[in-house]
């Protein structure tokens, strides 16, 4: 055997091995939820807050949980973080629901009782649906103006997505990672994931560019999960209206101890116009 020969074979292993390592990350290395199935009140949730369903654009059953609104109030799509459950998720936004705003949050698919696989492209299509059948599980029609976006870390991805390809009057952005393959990068020693990847990338930054609406980025100073200079970046590069806001000692989960709540809602008072 020549040394082209082996070389050529040695490179085809190469790639295979590199191939079957990037799909093995995407498939399984990636989403960690709750498997076990909630109720609001295990949560410390009021009792308004109930579970629906509806169908996503394929068909699939997913799970959303819901506060309604009090009048003048917008309905936030929130959408939760990774490592976590939506009981758990919509408990930590709890200060929301008593100020009265709704709330719709999704439940991912593999997550407490909702079935099927994560992905991004399934959670597009889950979040394009709940968008889409909103006005039947809030019971009135809800225009894009009184619709917010509020994506918490993996959230930020579904969400910026979301807000690309439908109307909202504000967007929520709370911990979000520039690109997630760069978040990826960081904790695989550097691999060159964003240029290996070819799904769960979850490129928030090029989602921004398409979000008309008002978007608020806000960031905790010592989230060791997601660099603050990467959040300044992702907020630098977003085109106007936007804000954002640091929150001083903050971590990247805990920003409701930090002044979460009262940033939001002096964003939303300043950009959303009271419902009729």
């Amino acid at each position: 055997m020549s040394v082209l020969q082996v070389t050529i074979g040695t490179l085809a292993v190469l790639a295979v091995a590199v191939f079957g390592g990037v799909w093995a990350l995407q498939t399984y290395g990636i989403y960690r939820f709750d498997p076990h199935p909630g109720v609001p009140a295990a949560f410390g949730l009021p009792e308004t807050v109930r579970i629906a369903s509806y169908m996503s654009e394929d068909g699939a059953p997913i799970h959303a949980w819901i506060a309604d609104p009090v009048p003048s109030r917008p309905v936030i799509l929130a959408l939760y973080g990774n490592q976590s459950s939506i009981g758990g998720s919509m408990g930590r936004i709890l200060p929301l629901i008593d100020a009265g705003y709704g709330i719709v949050m999704m439940e991912y698919r593999g997550s407490g009782a909702t079935a099927g696989t994560p992905s991004e492209k399934n959670f597009a299509r889950d979040a394009r649906a709940l968008y889409d059948q909103m006005d039947t599980l809030i019971g009135r029609t809800v225009p894009p103006q009184e619709r917010v976006v509020y994506g918490f870390s993996l959230g930020t991805g579904v969400g910026s997505r979301l807000a690309a390809e439908r109307p909202f009057g504000a967007a929520i952005f709370e911990a979000a990672p520039y690109r997630n393959c760069l978040y990826l990068e960081d904790h695989y020693f550097g691999l060159p994931l964003c240029r290996l990847m070819w799904a769960e990338r979850y490129d928030i930054v090029d989602h921004v560019q398409h979000i008309k609406a008002p978007k608020l980025f806000i960031h905790g100073t010592l989230d060791q999960a997601l660099p603050v200079e990467r959040a300044r970046q992702l907020f630098m590069e977003a085109p106007e209206p936007k804000e954002y806001v640091q929150l001083e000692g903050g971590g990247h989960a805990d920003l409701h101890k930090h002044g979460l709540f009262s940033a939001i809602e002096a964003f939303l008072q300043q950009h959303l116009q009271p419902a009729d």
